[in-house]
């Protein structure tokens, strides 16, 4: 079993003590320093080395800056074993450079002329050496075949370089050293690859940047705090007008917004539709993942949908399926590198989804969707489309207990009727989160605050979403509301709906700003002070108050003046 070594200042007495673990340590008052052999031991050794070290050595950055030098090592041995292997043969065969009578040797059969070897030189105070002519110079003709010529050629290659070392370094009279035996000529494999070297010499500098492909996919470009759009439908057949409005409280926005115009053509039977995305999301822990969600979530639905053979809804299935996994894929290679935050980032996800007449919204988290409709009598309900996939939800509870029968923890209270996954996360569902849903990560070292402790017989959340059709041309829907928990947390569902009615109906030019503004007005109500007083805190001190706030707001008709006038009459 390997030992590990704490080394200390020489100021400091020591003390030798035996873990409970069988290592040897040294333990001391100041600073220590690993100085384990990392190639000796593996990653349950290293967890169980770190464990018996003092608890204030055990801080993330202690950890994060010793695993990352483990990881770079790691690759910085396997780049060069790659590397000595794919230029083996090259460097046996052009270590030594071509002399000129090799070359000339090589192109006389393309040339058919006779080409004489360039005199020696000899350095100043050494006499020249007697070295045999190569006879090729004048015996070649052009009955020679490229072959029998580079058979030559690496053979006169060979004797130019002894004869050249012979030069520089002439015998002296005290060495008695046996010449050195002429090197053997090269097999027909080394003779076409000197050939291709001399071709393309590039061939043996070829890049070995392995893992950096993938950097760019879980590039952060941070948002501002605050954005507000209006868009306007380009087929009224659709919808009317889009609002959204995102409104940060963190230090950085982890919520995003987006949509999309597009038209897809179905591979299989050619027919072109149109279609509108929009999206609400809601990321945890950073925004890599809610970023790469944005990126990649509308392109893989799209995807699915252009390749066709299966429904719209198994299509947008698949395509957050296909967006977690490559995520997945992205965190765990930078997690092999030190970085384990990218493996502890995630995203809750609504979105609608129009395909020609037909809405379909799909949900992942514990983000929302209200649509609101109005009877004859002009009178508005409201509808939850999507259920809130939490912890908090009895519904989630009894479901994670009967797939995860062994776990007595799977759902942990924390703090009054707050519940959590394991003790780590609210959402039952997210994108992103691999140390909830990948056992290897769990082995491997990470810190202690997110590992997973537990059978882990499958992932303990999942990507897949509910997904719901709406017949808009049957039930007449007035607005669909999308929308984070920063919006559901502070209001109903019904207090949503007569908001966005009232300021539909007044008028508004941007619904969901209105919205998010009388939500900030309640959250400083409760506290005691004004909307401007909230406004006028900085991003990240707001996170004490309120979360991030993301509204997008569908709006399938233009408001009726009929339910306008009561509205008036009421202001």
């Amino acid at each position: 079993m390997p030992t590990v070594a704490l080394s200390h200042s020489p100021s400091c007495a020591p003390r030798a003590t035996s873990t409970p673990f069988g290592f040897a340590t040294t333990h001391v008052d100041t600073t220590l320093a690993l100085a384990a052999d990392h190639a000796a031991l593996d990653c349950d050794l290293w967890e169980m080395a770190l464990l018996s070290c003092a608890r204030k050595h055990r801080s993330l950055l202690w950890y994060k800056y010793h695993h990352s030098v483990l990881r770079r090592s790691t690759l910085a041995a396997m780049r060069k074993q790659q590397l000595s292997s794919r230029t083996a043969a090259f460097t046996q065969t052009s270590a030594t450079p071509f002399s000129s009578a090799a070359i000339a040797m090589l192109l006389q059969p393309l040339a058919s002329v006779t080409v004489a070897p360039p005199p020696l030189t000899t350095a100043a105070g050494v006499s020249p050496l007697s070295t045999p002519e190569p006879t090729f110079a004048e015996t070649a003709s052009s009955s020679c075949t490229p072959t029998t010529a580079l058979t030559n050629a690496v053979a006169a290659n060979e004797t130019a370089s002894s004869a050249d070392a012979s030069v520089k370094q002439p015998p002296t009279r005290e060495s008695k050293a046996p010449p050195s035996p002429p090197p053997s000529s090269g097999s027909w494999r080394a003779m076409l690859v000197t050939l291709f070297a001399m071709i393309s010499p590039e061939w043996g500098k070829e890049s070995m940047e392995l893992e950096n492909d993938f950097l760019d996919d879980l590039r952060v470009k941070s948002v501002p705090s605050h954005i507000s759009e209006v868009v306007a439908s380009k087929d009224k057949a659709m919808f009317w007008r889009y609002d959204m409005d995102s409104y940060a409280a963190n230090r950085h926005n982890e919520d995003r917004s987006q949509y999309i115009h597009d038209t897809f053509t179905d591979e299989v039977t050619g027919e072109a539709t149109p279609l509108f995305f929009c999206a609400c999301y809601d990321g945890h822990g950073g925004e890599q993942a809610v970023e790469f969600v944005q990126r990649k979530l509308f392109a893989n639905i799209k995807a699915r949908l252009v390749a066709g053979g299966e429904s719209t809804k198994l299509s947008i299935i698949n395509g957050f399926r296909d967006t977690d996994e490559e995520f997945h894929r992205q965190s765990r290679r930078k997690f092999q590198k030190g970085e384990w935050t990218a493996c502890s980032v995630g995203a809750c996800a609504v979105i609608a989804l129009m395909v020609g007449p037909k809405l379909f919204v799909a949900s992942c988290g514990d983000c929302r969707a209200i649509m609101a409709f109005r009877d004859a009598s002009g009178a508005l309900s409201v509808e939850q489309i999507t259920a809130d996939h939490s912890a908090n939800e009895v519904g989630e509870q009894r479901r994670l207990r009967v797939l995860h029968p062994d776990d007595y923890d799977i759902v942990r209270e924390i703090g009054a009727r707050n519940f959590y996954v394991k003790g780590r996360l609210q959402p039952t569902r997210s994108l992103g989160d691999t140390y909830m849903k990948v056992k290897d990560v769990n082995k491997a070292p990470m810190p202690r605050g997110l590992r997973i402790h537990g059978s882990f017989k499958r992932p303990y959340i999942t990507a897949v979403p509910d997904v719901f059709e709406v017949d808009v041309a049957h039930r007449h829907p007035e607005f669909l509301v999308l929308g984070s928990d920063g919006l559901y947390g502070e209001m109903s569902n019904m207090d949503i709906a007569r908001h966005v009615a009232k300021f539909r109906d007044a008028g508004a030019p941007n619904v969901s700003a209105a919205l998010r503004e009388a939500v900030l007005e309640r959250v400083s109500q409760y506290y005691g002070f004004s909307v401007a007083d909230m406004e006028d805190i900085v991003p990240g001190e707001r996170r004490n108050y309120h979360d991030d706030i993301t509204i997008d707001v569908l709006h399938f008709s233009p408001p009726s003046t009929d339910c306008a006038a009561p509205h008036a009459a009421a202001a």
